[in-house]
């Protein structure tokens, strides 16, 4: 089929001729070059007639959605990238179409939906490169964005849901305690974590925020010999956390630095259990050779509801280094010394723990392997429990896989196999657990 004639954009093509006539691929390509040579609303005059011509022309929406976008008409941009979308037979024709979307969204200040384009981008990518560029163009709007949403999700079968001691047992003067409803039970454990932040102003060298952090626990049984009086909701929790802060850097050679203030509140079941606030100062270095120190400080209190004897004062100062390894592995080690102070003897303590983790850069069974070991010791102020104080040693050690062959939408499975183990003089506190989390992890 003709189409008829193109005047317009012929003329200001600057083609000295009268009247011309194209068939319609000589028309995407004619509206095409005039897009590249900066004529978009000749281009678009085109791509009109190419798309009463035929509504579901792919190519045709494509090219028109981007010079309506750079006519800055972005609501007739995104409709026409969205039809493309919707019109689209090929990989080539869906990863076009959702670039487009992506760049008429970030164009007109919608970041948030641009980056859902983008992901989208990275599905359909017919091609390592394309792929790439996609991601690449996520970051950058991801940097330019004034939200920034985090959404995490896992399921973790356990042998130990509860964290009941080994021995239920407790001797106090001589006389054995016996608790009969602490006792591991299996279960399941399901953890989701929904993190917002918001940039309130931002420049060169500052950028203040706000954030708000809702996360909930909650555990199921499987096992069938549930002690009387034990629910499940007991061992559930739910928290929400609102915060306010800064960060920013002094210098280009200068390590990158964030203060805030935390607020929020601990739920356990659907009863209060505490009011909390918080503050923290965190320092980040960047060293030659992709290397980097981090450490953080902060303090808090608790506003304990369930008994005001167990509010107090907590501190933390803990410091991580992370170093590249060849051929792309990673090691990194963490430390952390704590400190918790109340009128509760049976809270008030220090802690001290150790951790190192290996990232393997080969791929392993299709994903990314991580092993990671940790260690820690609690020392109690207070012996109640018998001549000496408590004193907790904690062990851990993990492996993990994150299937970064199987993604979908830049979100991919990851599989966590972790076992730890509580030593204690008191052997009320002695714990074993095994656990295998199923999660989702973003790949960017």
């Amino acid at each position: 089929m003709r189409l008829a004639p193109l005047l317009a954009w012929v003329c200001l093509a600057g083609v000295s001729v009268a009247q011309t006539t194209l068939n319609p691929d000589e028309a995407r390509i004619a509206a095409a070059r005039l897009l590249v040579g900066g004529q978009a609303q000749a281009a678009a005059d085109i791509t009109t007639v190419l798309l009463k011509r035929d509504a579901q022309d792919t190519t045709g929406l494509l090219i028109h959605a981007q010079a309506m976008r750079t006519l800055k008409r972005y609501p007739e941009a995104q409709k026409a990238a969205r039809q493309a979308w919707a019109s689209a037979k090929t990989d080539q024709d869906r990863y076009g179409a959702s670039i487009t979307m992506a760049q008429a969204l970030s164009s007109e200040g919608k970041k948030t939906r641009a980056q859902i384009w983008l992901r989208r981008a990275t599905h359909v990518a017919p091609t390592p490169a394309l792929r790439a560029r996609a991601i690449r163009d996520y970051g950058f709007v991801r940097k330019t964005n004034p939200w920034s949403v985090n959404l995490s999700f896992a399921v973790t079968p356990s042998d130990n849901v509860n964290n009941a001691p080994r021995d239920n047992t407790l001797v106090l003067g001589g006389l054995v305690f016996t608790d009969p409803s602490a006792v591991p039970l299996s279960g399941v454990e399901f953890t989701s974590d929904l993190n917002l932040r918001y940039t309130l102003s931002q420049s060169q060298k500052k950028r203040d925020f706000i954030a708000l952090r809702w996360t909930e626990n909650h555990v199921t049984f499987t096992d069938d010999a549930v002690p009387a009086g034990v629910e499940a909701s007991d061992f559930s929790y739910r928290r929400l956390e609102g915060t306010v802060g800064r960060d920013f850097i002094s210098g280009p050679d200068a390590p990158r630095q964030t203060v805030a203030v935390s607020f929020g509140r601990l739920w356990t079941s659907e009863t209060p259990l505490a009011d909390e606030v918080r503050v923290m100062w965190k320092q980040s270095y960047a060293r030659p050779e992709r290397r980097q120190f981090t450490w953080a400080a902060s303090a808090g209190y608790s506003d304990r509801k369930d008994n005001a004897r167990r509010s107090g004062v907590t501190a933390d100062l803990s410091a991580q280094w992370f170093r590249p390894l060849e051929g792309g592995s990673a090691l990194s080690w963490s430390t952390q010394i704590g400190r918790t102070d109340t009128d509760s003897a049976a809270l008030t303590h220090t802690k001290a723990g150790f951790g190192v983790t290996y990232t393997h850069a080969k791929p392993i069974l299709g994903g990314q392997g991580q092993l990671a070991l940790g260690s820690s010791i609690s020392q109690y102020d207070h012996a109640i429990y018998g001549a000496e104080a408590r004193r907790d040693v904690k062990t851990s050690v993990s492996a993990s896989l994150l299937m970064v062959d199987f993604d979908s939408y830049g979100f991919a499975p990851k599989f966590t196999l972790e076992a730890s183990q509580t030593s204690s003089n008191v052997t009320r506190f002695e714990t074993r657990n095994l656990g295998l989390q199923i999660g989702v992890q973003s790949l960017f």
